[in-house]
């Protein structure tokens, strides 16, 4: 337990917070550089996950929330943090904090600015993987129909069963056929064995690559997105896609992603020719291999990886020429 300087109130401290090394203050001009990421983090309201509005502290935890979105849950019910599930009895128990509204000031002065630009990259997103989407299943739905072309010979009727001599007899047909028609069917031949067989194996053919093509639509692999030795930028991401997904999307997400996590302006990074990301996958023997746009990730699973983990995918910005 530890006092307050007040003598009112005592406050408990976690077995961490009794054995962690206090750290040293910074008395001289040493200057400490925090990442943008790791500052919009500790910026961010947990509920809404935008920047902190109208700032809202518990006096329990301690904990900063949008005033908005803490008093909308505080109404619902659910009378405790959010964040680490502290008894939180109504309003009372918060209180406003202008100081770090200040703060967000001062690191975003332009703040409606950064919104909208922010609203307006998240609908670019949101736009091009609608179309990528549906591209996606317009190719799919192409070669679908171009494999269950049927390549079958006519079929005879069905028959009925023999007669008392043992002739088989052939089932009436639903409508009479036209005289034309009937002449034509009265000169075609029975299949032979073989073209039957030939028959039932296309047809098989065509089921197993229409179920082929459904797993491989209905797979998701997990990636672990890493940056090229010779990439500048040193950040990770880890998604989920699915198996018809290409090589050529996940260059275009980070493209996307740049905008928002990298700061990327123009057409790359402080670059005004355009360019990609290039997309790489290790070797077994060393070094990295150079992925074809048009591969989907269930073939570069089936053709570089064959492990039972996320695939590691390195990723290079190339200038166009």
């Amino acid at each position: 337990m530890a006092a307050d300087p007040s003598g009112s109130k005592t406050w408990e401290l976690s077995l961490y917070e009794l054995h962690r090394t206090p750290q040293e203050a910074v008395t001289d001009n040493t200057e400490i550089a925090v990442s943008p990421r790791c500052l919009h983090n500790e910026l961010m309201c947990p509920i809404c996950l935008e920047l902190l509005k109208s700032t809202m502290t518990t006096k329990e935890c301690l904990h900063r929330f949008c005033q908005e979105c803490i008093i909308t849950a505080l109404r619902s019910g659910n009378k405790e943090c959010p964040t680490c599930r502290k008894k939180l009895v109504s309003k009372r128990s918060l209180r406003p904090d202008p100081n770090f509204d200040d703060l967000i000031a001062k690191i975003y002065p332009s703040r409606d600015e950064y919104e909208a630009q922010q609203e307006k990259v998240l609908a670019t997103l949101s736009k091009s993987c609608s179309q990528a989407a549906l591209v996606s299943s317009i190719e799919e739905g192409m070669k679908l129909q171009a494999q269950n072309k049927p390549q079958r010979s006519r079929k005879t009727n069905p028959t009925q069963g023999p007669d008392d001599n043992g002739t088989p007899i052939p089932s009436a047909p639903s409508t009479p056929p036209e005289p034309s028609t009937l002449s034509t069917k009265k000169r075609q031949k029975f299949p032979s064995e073989n073209e039957s067989c030939s028959n039932s194996e296309s047809s098989y053919a065509d089921a197993s690559a229409e179920t082929d093509s459904a797993q491989g639509r209905d797979q998701e692999f997990d990636l672990e997105l890493k940056p090229h030795p010779d990439e500048p930028i040193r950040d990770l991401k880890y998604i989920k896609a699915p198996g018809v997904a290409s090589v050529e999307h996940i260059s275009t997400y980070l493209a996307l992603r740049g905008t928002l996590d990298w700061g990327f302006s123009g057409d790359g990074p402080g670059s005004s020719k355009p360019g990609h990301f290039a997309i790489y996958i290790p070797l077994p023997s060393g070094g990295y291999s150079l992925l074809n746009s048009s591969w989907s990730l269930k073939d570069v699973h089936e053709r570089h990886w064959r492990q039972n983990k996320p695939i590691e995918l390195f990723f290079l910005w190339k200038r166009s020429q």
